[in-house]
């Protein structure tokens, strides 16, 4: 069409110039027709078209083009650095970590401020703060007392920080270092704070902090303290030629109660781990005496049950709450107590009336007391029948034969009569039993015969094998001199069950066997036990025999219990008590000694994890 009209154009020309000028003619040099290049289409503006296609997508489709602008923007902007944190920083925070170091000694500065902007932290014991920052430049200032104010510039990254930012801070004063260690256990304690003049610092995860003091000084009183430590007063030595070392323990929390004559009278005396601060929380009376006077722990050191005959000429059974040394009396009357020991926060202990007749039922009874409901429940009481001393039968716990295991109390009753009475405990039954501490579950886990036809007797005798097992060995006497026998039973989970492998066990421990003591929380327990000739104390799990050697001590040391489950604690002649950490020692010069403590002769056969204090 464009090349059509054009050509129209020529020949509407070339008629007008032969009217105006009739005497030429096509000779003349006048063209009647275009040129060929005329007539054909002309080559597309390539660049042209594209630039009309993208602007006509970037305009119908700004759901797309939009966001890849703004995408490009960015990347052009975040590849020039001086643009990429001032943009990043308008919308990222991110925390970041100083470390300062002390110029000279190359250690940890704790306590030092850091400021930036409104922000403003301290330094914990490995000299580091984290703070948090926009990303991109920040000028820091560090200040300390004894220290050179300084400043620091540093650049919080967009992308996390792999190594915290180290400063160097140089000190104006006298360095000192300060090492503190744990007591017991010998291992270096962190995050001691460390108070000394108007400068405070704190131990690095090595029990190590450098403190600066000014200049001047020799020494310097200085307390120490940490979350789960006694505080200490020490006094810290200052040189002006070198770095001075200072060695320092701390000792752990917590009160160790025991029985003291050290007054002439049996006091209740508590003391710190390492036997200092040592108080009377229950002055005797002068009336106590060894045989009536004995105190089990309660296995987390809350509690303490206390016999003593303080005010009356019977013993009464007390009950001590660590938490306010408050005491308060839970049973008394005209009866005898023996301590069995704790389960949880319940004390189990036997009664024994006094003034019943040999036939009379209730003579004897277990209890428990219950530190919550502070109520006394009764597990069981023994039977009685016949009128005179001589016609009676009468049931009885067999002396020694009570037991705590899983929050259980396992023990033994059994028959007896006169001699004058034939036949008196034909058809009874002498029996093992379980209840819960609680009071509930009670059950008869084995009944024993008395199969003689007069005169017959059944004698118990028992052994804890393991922290969880009990083994009994059962005599049979038929009477009348028709002989005996004797059978073995091994009390595992809740069972008895018949054994004929025990008799070289009674045998090894006919005198005595190992007393194994629970962990507070886990499911450990210690006990002593020979080892090539040496006797050592052994830790390990409560149904394990094979556990490890955590010391090797001399004949005169024996287990006593637990304080926490970080420290074991052991006695030596009965009357001095020692304490070692759960890892253990390589010598006994590594002991701690807590202190001197009074031993009564009232005995305790067979006892077990009930309690602390009871050997």
């Amino acid at each position: 069409m464009v090349a059509k009209a054009h050509y129209g154009v020529k020949m509407m020309t070339e008629e007008k110039q032969r009217t105006e000028t009739p005497d030429q003619t096509p000779e003349d040099g006048v063209e009647l027709s275009l040129p060929k290049e005329s007539i054909e289409a002309p080559e597309p503006d390539k660049g042209g078209s594209r630039l009309r296609r993208f602007k006509s997508w970037y305009l119908g489709d700004k759901k797309k083009s939009i966001p890849i602008t703004v995408a490009i923007l960015l990347l052009i902007i975040f590849a020039i650095p001086s643009s990429r944190y001032k943009l990043a920083g308008l919308a990222l925070a991110k925390n970041f970590t100083l470390q300062v170091m002390d110029a000279t000694a190359n250690t940890p500065v704790s306590d030092a401020t850091l400021k930036g902007g409104s922000l403003s932290v301290q330094t914990d014991g490995n000299g580091k703060a984290v703070l948090r920052l926009a990303v991109g430049h920040h000028r820091l200032s560090i200040t300390k007392k004894y220290y050179a104010d300084r400043q620091a510039d540093v650049v919080v990254p967009i992308l996390s920080q792999k190594n915290p930012a180290t400063v160097a801070f140089t000190a104006t004063g006298r360095q000192v270092k300060v090492v503190v260690s744990n007591t017991i256990s010998h291992q270096k304690v962190g995050d001691v704070k460390i108070k000394v003049l108007d400068v405070e610092a704190k131990t690095d995860k090595d029990g190590s902090a450098t403190i600066v003091l000014p200049v001047g000084i020799a020494s310097s009183q200085a307390n120490l303290s940490s979350d789960g430590y006694n505080d200490s007063g020490v006094v810290i030595e200052i040189s002006d030629k070198t770095i001075k070392d200072n060695k320092y323990n701390l000792t752990p929390a917590g009160k160790i109660y025991f029985l003291s004559k050290l007054s002439g009278k049996i006091d209740v005396v508590k003391a710190n781990l390492d036997g200092s601060d040592r108080k009377i929380v229950l002055a005797g009376t002068g009336k106590e005496d060894d045989s009536g006077t004995a105190m089990l722990a309660s296995r987390d050191w809350k509690y303490l049950a206390l016999l003593s005959r303080r005010d009356s000429d019977l013993a009464k059974l007390y009950i001590i709450e660590t938490a306010t040394d408050q005491t308060t009396a839970i049973d008394e009357g005209n009866a005898t107590f023996a301590l069995t020991g704790w389960s949880d926060n319940n004390f189990v202990y036997q009664v024994d009336r006094i003034g019943y007749q040999l036939w009379q039922p209730k003579a004897q009874a277990l209890k428990v007391y219950n530190i919550q409901t502070k109520q006394i429940i009764l597990l069981d009481q023994t039977k009685g029948e016949g009128t005179n001393d001589t016609d009676y039968a009468r049931e009885s716990y067999e002396y020694g034969q009570v037991y705590l295991i899983d929050k259980n109390v396992i023990y033994v009753k059994g028959w007896s009569s006169d001699y004058s009475n034939p036949g008196a405990l034909n058809g009874r039954q002498a029996a093992i039993y379980i209840i819960s501490a609680t009071g509930s579950g009670a059950q008869t886990l084995k009944t024993f015969n008395y199969q003689a036809p007069e005169n017959g007797s059944i004698y118990f005798a028992s052994i804890q094998n393991t922290a969880q097992q009990i083994y009994y060995q059962v005599v049979y006497n038929y009477g009348n001199y028709q002989g005996e026998s004797t059978n073995y039973y091994a009390y595992v989970n809740g069972k008895i069950t018949s054994r004929d492998d025990l008799s070289d066990v009674f045998n090894k421990y006919r005198d005595s066997s190992p007393t194994y003591i629970q962990s507070p929380v886990g499911n450990d327990a210690i006990w002593m036990e020979m080892r090539d000739g040496k006797k050592v104390l052994v830790l390990g799990s409560q149904a394990d025999q094979n556990g490890k050697t955590v010391a090797t001590l001399s004949d005169e040391y024996q287990v006593y219990g637990w304080f926490s489950d970080d420290y074991l604690l052991i006695s030596k002649k009965s009357s001095e008590l020692y304490i070692l950490p759960r890892a253990g020692i390589k010598k006994e010069s590594e002991l701690l000694k807590i202190a001197d403590y009074h031993n009564t002769t009232r005995y305790y056969p067979r006892y077990i994890s009930g309690g602390y204090g009871g050997l």
